[in-house]
């Protein structure tokens, strides 16, 4: 048995390093830790545990977990007791996560618990062998480390959103508008609010979708379809964040949006949209979409110039 200090700096080590689901299999083995949490809410315990100011995003991202398995997962453990979800100081669009005072409790057993499934698998080496793995640990941290600072800086992904996301689309897509028309007028900011609403309301969810693209746990774009009578999708609240512009987003949204009305076998694909967005223009050209009409429209107030565009579907 080596030094104490050591001992404890090797089972940091281990616990610190990203190892693989096989190994974590091995050492955080059954339901994890004989607690009556499975492994993945244990994992998700323990993450919120050592970070701050997570938000599901973010522990969708580092955990590779699809966004509506973790929802389901994080609603299960908010019923418990186990976490909360207040708004975020910084910014009220989002949520973060942080343990309860009995949440806090149940992370400290678990983390007791971890050292001790590590201690035994450690233990299960001879010295020399922990000295050689504490090495390889430490190259491979040093070799993800330099491809870390060569990684592309322009990475996005697209999910489809969930309720949690309705007031930051809206937020997101007000802050747009503004941005380019000014002042939003309240009525038009409460029908924006009413259509997230109803997108994830069941009387209405029917064949609606929206979707979401992310980069950085931040929305950098989104896109809601609804449908129309004579089996047309109409795409509205179509947005990309300004400074997240030429990166694809809005092409990829699109082509999620087309691929959807696909397979639901809608006939036609409908945008209205602000006469002369060139970027958008081009956008729904290169994918057959053909100007219908350019009508001047009145919207609470607002008068805009605005575009009609169809991508028939049918054969």
């Amino acid at each position: 048995m080596p030094d104490p200090l050591v001992w404890k700096q090797r089972i940091e080590a281990l616990r610190a390093f990203n190892y693989s689901e096989t190994m974590q299999a091995g050492v955080l083995r059954g339901r994890l830790l004989h607690s009556s949490y499975s492994l993945t809410e244990s994992r998700i315990i323990l993450e919120i545990y050592r970070q701050s100011r997570l938000t599901a995003t973010d522990l969708s991202r580092n955990m590779g977990l699809d966004p509506g398995y973790l929802s389901r997962l994080l609603s299960r453990l908010e019923s418990g007791g186990v976490i909360e979800r207040p708004r975020s100081e910084s910014d009220g669009r989002s949520r973060v996560l942080q343990l309860t005072p009995h949440g806090e409790r149940i992370a400290e057993l678990l983390n007791r618990r971890v050292n001790d499934d590590v201690a035994e698998y450690l233990a299960g080496f001879s010295d020399s062998d922990q000295a050689r793995l504490m090495d390889a640990i430490r190259t491979i941290e040093e070799i993800n480390d330099s491809r870390a600072h060569h990684a592309p800086t322009g990475r996005y992904f697209l999910r489809e959103a969930e309720s949690s996301d309705a007031e930051r689309i809206v937020r997101s897509y007000e802050a747009l508008f503004e941005q380019t028309f000014g002042p939003m007028e309240p009525g038009f900011s409460q029908a924006l609010a009413d259509t997230a609403a109803n997108l994830f309301d069941p009387p209405h969810h029917t064949l609606a979708r929206c979707w979401i693209a992310e980069m950085n746990g931040e929305c950098a774009g989104s896109l809601i379809a609804e449908p129309l009578e004579g089996s047309r999708l109409h795409i509205k609240l179509f947005m990309v964040e300004s400074k997240r512009r030429g990166l694809g987003i809005g092409g990829s949204l699109l082509d999620e949006a087309i691929h959807y009305a696909r397979e639901n076998r809608f006939v036609e694909v409908l945008i209205w949209s602000i006469r002369n967005q060139r970027r958008l223009q081009n956008l729904m050209t290169s994918r057959d979409f053909k100007l219908l009409d350019r009508p001047t429209v009145e919207y609470y107030g607002m008068k805009f110039e605005v575009e009609c565009w169809s991508l028939p579907l049918s054969s």
